[in-house]
């Protein structure tokens, strides 16, 4: 008779009183198994970088990300990434392998530096090897934020341009858009009146939009007496009257900028100079070209939520132009010709379409006047600007949870994946 397995008894309940490890979510489990289960061909690939510990390491790390992803966003995939959660995750992640055994690294910051250097080239491997499951526009998003984040120079397609910050400077002060906000900051001085909606009062509209080359002034409303005279109302016939500051193209986006940045700072009765515009005018280098890069951020971000007309209904961000931007910052840009054709197509379905190619013309075409988008045969975004396109569009992601880049020909799909199409499991909310 063979032995039996006897269950040891607890003693003194000490057995039963240590609490059972946390279960991994499934899903994350399965992600795992996904990661590992490209072992073989991540090392074969990886060889052009390194050797096969290190490709080891590196899927190991991305393990660990998925794993941070998870727990902040209670989702996880292995075979796409997230654009507005990656930062967190990594960051996270980071704050773990500081002084782990995982990690020999001391300092933070290096952690973080390898983390993005591995995603990076993770992500590459996904996309060059067609296992990249998300869409094309969350690929380049994510590739363009870890490019400009790695410390490794790859050699890769779509690298940021490498600009001194004497070049920077220069090309931002080149820059229409930042020229006619630095007229309008000298304008502004020390403050201007604004109403309870925190825009200028009529009676200062036309000196604010002449700042920024705009022909407009305040509607008379009554209260005052009519100007009187041979073209009193006529002297300037390209002028057109307003009710409100809201209706001045140009100087309702930048006067919206300048807050969001805190340039400028608006009270009860009164537009003042914000904590902001200390950086804005000050004579260190770093902090002038940080204060640019970031009003020129939230610019091209309210350009894509807010490209409509304020007269016109349906949803007001533009996933066209966004896309339009996105492809002209990473080499691959959208030809004239092929966002003309879109916004004329008449055929059955195309109407929304064609509508948002409409609008996206439309906002492009002011884009390239105030220098932030090139519009020759092609659509491209001059070099000084294709490093506030992420963060813009980041922006974008963040303040709209489900915006997406869409497609710029309405018979073109907007590219997606089914999660049942592939090994990679994915867990939405």
């Amino acid at each position: 008779m063979g032995r039996k397995a006897k269950k040891p008894k607890a003693r003194g309940g000490h057995v039963k009183a240590v609490p059972s490890a946390p279960k991994m979510p499934l899903q994350l489990v399965l992600n795992h198994r996904v990661v590992d289960s490209f072992t073989p061909d991540f090392v074969h690939w990886f060889e052009r970088f390194g050797d096969a510990p290190d490709a080891l390491r590196c899927l190991q790390i991305v393990k660990l990300f998925i794993t941070a992803n998870h727990a902040i966003s209670e989702e996880s995939s292995a075979t796409s990434f997230d654009p507005g959660s990656l930062d967190d995750a990594a960051l996270a992640l980071a704050d773990m392998l500081d002084g782990s055994d995982i990690d020999d690294e001391s300092d933070i910051d290096e952690a973080l530096a390898m983390i993005y250097d591995y995603l990076h080239l993770y992500v590459d491997f996904l996309s060059e090897t067609g296992r990249w499951t998300g869409t094309e526009e969350e690929y380049l998003v994510v590739h363009m934020f870890l490019t400009e984040e790695t410390a490794g120079d790859l050699d890769l397609p779509g690298d940021m341009p490498e600009l001194s910050d004497e070049e920077q400077d220069r090309a931002f002060q080149e820059l229409p858009v930042l020229q006619l906000t630095g007229r309008l900051l000298e304008w502004i001085g020390a403050g201007k009146d604004v109403t309870s909606t925190g825009v200028l009062r009529l009676k200062d509209i036309e000196g604010g939009a002449g700042a920024v080359g705009v022909k407009a002034r305040g509607r008379k409303t009554g209260k005052g007496p009519l100007p009187e005279g041979e073209g009193a109302a006529e002297a300037d016939p390209e002028s057109f009257e307003v009710g409100s500051m809201h209706e001045v193209p140009v100087l309702r986006e930048i006067w919206a900028a300048l807050v969001d940045i805190d340039v400028l700072s608006i009270g009860s009765t009164r537009a003042t100079p914000g904590a902001g515009a200390e950086s804005w005018h000050s004579p260190d280098l770093d902090s002038r070209l940080q204060t640019r890069r970031e009003l020129l951020t939230v610019f091209l971000a309210s350009a894509v939520m807010d490209s409509g007309s304020m007269w016109e209904e349906g949803p007001r961000d533009n996933a066209t132009l966004a896309r339009v931007l996105l492809r002209g910052a990473t080499g691959e840009p959208v030809s004239a010709e092929e966002l003309k054709a879109a916004a004329e197509d008449e055929s059955v379905g195309g109407a929304l379409p064609a509508f948002e190619a409409l609008r996206a013309l439309r906002e492009l075409a002011t884009l390239a006047d105030l220098g932030l988008v090139d519009a020759g045969t092609h659509y491209t975004v001059p070099p000084v600007v294709i490093q506030c396109v992420i963060p813009a569009l980041a922006l974008v992601l963040t303040m709209e949870g489900n915006f997406e880049p869409g497609p710029v020909h309405p018979g073109e799909q907007s590219p997606s994946h089914d999660p049942s199409d592939s090994g990679a499991a994915t867990n939405h909310r």
